[in-house]
């Protein structure tokens, strides 16, 4: 049992919804819902009761919630005591991306800058649309997000009920990802046709497998699989990557070193332009309406438009 648990139990009570706890606390629902079961089968009994109509508390579940409660407000009290007088840094930033390889460079740079004056830094690994959740309550200052062109008018429509601003970067064409354990690494042509993907398995993000985008791979007219692997995890996907023939649709793009080579982020990993492909990739970033960026987020916009460069 972890405090993480503690708090994701009394969200989801509170909520009603494993949708909105998990927007609520910022994390996706495969991974609060494995949370909760794993805890419930550490403790030999069920919290919540599951139907078509939601999720409620068992009667169980409210005698431990009764208890956990007041354990979980006389922790957080605590964390403020102990640590209300630790100095906190004069600046503070947060990042929202689904994990782009740039971030990390981006980071690097606006610590090597700003360190003396003190700084703290967050990128928050967070997929286009809970991305945009996490700008729109101020948890992130921008969000850096990749859109499919043929999912343009979600994106937008999602931007506007938001009230967040989008601004795009560069588009690029779709990629196929792949590493030294596929032989298509090691092709001599930068293009790969749909039919050559066909005996390989896909790695792809958990959201990919269900919901809104869950039709891209049609939409791109890619191969079935009866084998798939699914993560929430993009370091995951680049360790399967790794270890297997499997391939990961991606954007072709590099990323570039100021004043120095273009490098690919993995170089034991290989992006290949998916042939005769209409739709494209879209990298972008967004920010609340009405809020003014700090000199830091505008500083990490320019780093990121320096590092983004499409394979030609």
């Amino acid at each position: 049992m972890t405090l993480n648990q503690l708090k994701y139990v009394i969200e989801t009570a509170k909520t009603g919804s494993i949708n909105k706890a998990s927007n609520n606390l910022f994390i996706s629902q495969p991974v609060l819902s494995a949370s909760i079961k794993s805890l419930e089968a550490e403790l030999g009994k069920d919290i919540f009761s599951r139907s078509t109509r939601g999720i409620e508390l068992t009667p169980f579940g409210q005698t431990f919630l009764s208890y956990i409660t007041p354990i979980h407000m006389q922790l957080k009290q605590l964390d403020e005591i102990l640590f209300k007088d630790v100095k906190k840094p004069s600046l503070h930033f947060t990042i929202a991306s689904n994990g782009f390889h740039f971030i990390s460079n981006v980071c690097s740079q606006l610590y090597d800058k700003y360190h003396a004056d003190g700084i703290k830094i967050e990128s928050r690994e967070a997929f286009g649309l809970e991305a945009m959740n996490l700008v729109a309550n101020h948890i992130a200052e921008i969000g850096i997000i990749r859109q499919w062109s043929c999912y343009k008018n979600l994106y937008s429509s999602q931007c506007r009920a938001l009230n967040l601003q989008y601004y795009p970067i560069t588009t690029l064409n779709i990629g196929i990802t792949v590493g030294k354990g596929n032989p298509l690494y090691y092709q001599e042509s930068n293009y790969i046709s749909r039919k050559a993907l066909k005996p390989y398995p896909m790695v792809m993000y958990d959201y990919m497998d269900h919901g809104p985008f869950s039709d891209i791979f049609d939409r791109l007219q890619l191969p079935s699989s009866e084998n798939r692997f699914v993560t929430s995890s993009r370091s995951v996907i680049y360790e399967i990557l790794e270890r297997c023939d499997a391939y990961y649709l991606n954007s072709t793009y590099n990323y570039s070193i100021p004043g120095g080579e273009l490098r690919s982020p993995i170089t034991s990993q290989r992006t290949l332009i998916l042939s005769d492909c209409e739709i494209t990739s879209e990298i972008g970033w967004i920010k609340d309406k009405n809020t003014k960026l700090s000199p830091v987020a505008q500083e990490a916009i320019e780093m990121i438009k320096e590092f983004l460069i499409p394979i030609i």
